[in-house]
């Protein structure tokens, strides 16, 4: 606009900010040693603030801190600025301007905190979000403070009880030219189901737990809600993934297409025949190697790994393991639906009337 004779850049407001506190930083200790220079010169100190370019507050400010007693040879003493002083100072000033922690006063919520990420496996900021957003705690810290006092060794909690941060992943992203095509390819996927916009689109995954034939389960996500089925079946074949489907049919009788509008999946064999089981909605295929593509599915399939690791015979896994396993998984507060969807059935996540 123009609308000021004289003005200055960004950067240089940054510094005015910053040197209106203090100016003993690693960054103005030549300010500081010329604030010396020019006292011996004997200019006047508004003199000295205009010609550095400093509030003369400021100036004051660390002439106080900076200036000590000298002894004269004739045992007289004087009063004199020195800028290694004024630094000294304020490094001691610094080391005690550190916000204490908050261990004895949020000890009960640190205590919760151990709890439900020791037994229930629950993450840190599922904690905190739940606990912010039901107030069941006088005093709490946030996220980044959790993982701080879980490094400090504060809280009992080490970063091995955390899988996300012991995981590595160091795969190369590479795609096949003579892939097999089953169906419509995710690139055909409507923009209202990649934005999760609608509820009723969903993912489709197994997981196995030895590399021999045998039961395995079945999982299925819905993009929207997160919410999630986990069923066993025979096998990880066409056969059992439509027996599957079969399964969810007869939960939700003549809701299924609302329910189960499209699903997406990757190109291995056992949903060649996806397509035909499926047959009231759209079936989009992922990229080979692309399992980001279906992110909310291989995400929450890490999930299950915490109770049903891998190395497991799926046969030997109880119906009761597996239940539980999913009414875990959906009962887990979230940040990105706003740690509300506790204890929810999927009925209440739906529009009024959407199931008839």
């Amino acid at each position: 606009t123009g609308e000021f004779a004289e003005t200055v850049c960004t950067k240089t407001v940054y510094n005015y900010i910053d040197w209106s506190g203090a100016l003993a930083s690693d960054q103005t200790i030549a300010i500081c040693s010329e604030i010396q220079a020019l006292l011996r010169e004997g200019l006047p100190k508004t003199k000295i603030a205009q010609t550095i370019g400093i509030a003369r507050s400021t100036l004051y400010a660390e002439l106080a801190r900076g200036t000590v007693t000298q002894m004269n040879s004739d045992l007289t003493k004087r009063r004199e600025y020195f800028a290694d002083t004024g630094q000294l100072v304020y490094q001691a000033h610094r080391t005690a301007c550190r916000k204490p922690y908050k261990v004895d006063v949020a000890s009960d919520f640190l205590r919760h905190i151990e709890r439900a990420i020791l037994e229930d496996k629950l993450s840190p900021d599922a904690v905190c979000g739940r606990a912010k957003l039901t107030g069941e705690f006088a005093e709490t810290v946030c996220t980044k403070t959790v993982y701080n006092y879980i490094d400090l060794g504060i809280i009992r909690v080490k970063n091995i009880d955390l899988p996300l941060r012991v995981r590595r992943n160091n795969k190369r992203h590479h795609c096949r030219r003579n892939r097999r095509i089953l169906g419509d390819s995710i690139e055909n996927r409507p923009h209202a189901v990649n934005d999760r916009q609608e509820f009723g689109h969903w993912e489709i995954d197994t997981v196995v737990g030895q590399r021999t034939a045998g039961e395995v389960l079945l999982t299925l996500d819905e993009r929207m809600t997160r919410r999630r089925h986990v069923l066993k079946i025979s096998g990880k074949t066409k056969a059992a993934v439509a027996a599957g489907l079969d399964l969810q049919h007869q939960e939700y009788g003549a809701d299924f297409p609302k329910v189960f509008k499209s699903i997406t999946s990757d190109n291995g064999s056992e949903f060649s025949g996806l397509t035909a089981a499926f047959s009231e909605g759209c079936v989009y295929f992922a990229h080979p190697y692309s399992s980001g593509e279906r992110g909310t599915n291989e995400k929450q399939n890490s999930l299950v790994r915490r109770f049903i690791p891998k190395g497991k015979y799926i046969a030997r896994v109880s119906d009761y393991t597996v239940q539980k396993t999913q009414e875990w998984i959906n009962n887990l507060p979230r940040r990105i639906l706003g740690y509300r969807f506790k204890n929810i059935s999927i009925a209440l996540l739906l529009p009024p009337n959407f199931l008839g």
